[in-house]
């Protein structure tokens, strides 16, 4: 059966399209951390962010005392675009990956963002 042999009062919209209007911002403190990294005198965490929500800055580095030395900057502030996963690289930087297929080395120490790949098609 098509569509259009289906009768209007019964058909069904899904509208699965995420209005950036309608998404909340959300601090780090209220979020669940996700994974966590030690890096010699740096504990690298990336935080969880639920649904309807935005945190683009969702890594920060910690001393051990548990004090945060930096947040990880928002690289594309007019997307929702979260870090999604982290993982080690070497021991000046992490591999960071956003929802949109980014990829970012962060240096360990300072937080400072380079884009792994610069001449990739992002959304």
């Amino acid at each position: 059966m098509r569509i259009s042999e289906i009768p209007k009062n019964s058909r069904v919209v899904i509208k699965n399209e995420v209005d950036m209007n309608e998404l909340q911002e959300i601090s780090i403190k209220a979020l669940d951390v996700k994974t966590r990294l030690h890096c010699g005198a740096v504990i690298i965490k990336l935080y969880k962010v639920p649904t309807k929500y935005k945190c683009n800055r969702n890594i920060v580095g910690e001393n051990k005392s548990g004090e945060i030395i930096w947040q990880v900057e928002d690289v594309n502030p007019s997307l929702d675009s979260p870090f999604s996963s982290i993982e080690p690289c070497d021991k000046e930087k992490i591999i960071a990956h956003n929802w949109i297929g980014a990829n970012y080395y962060i240096e360990i120490r300072t937080g400072k963002l380079e884009i792994m790949n610069k001449n990739a098609r992002l959304w």
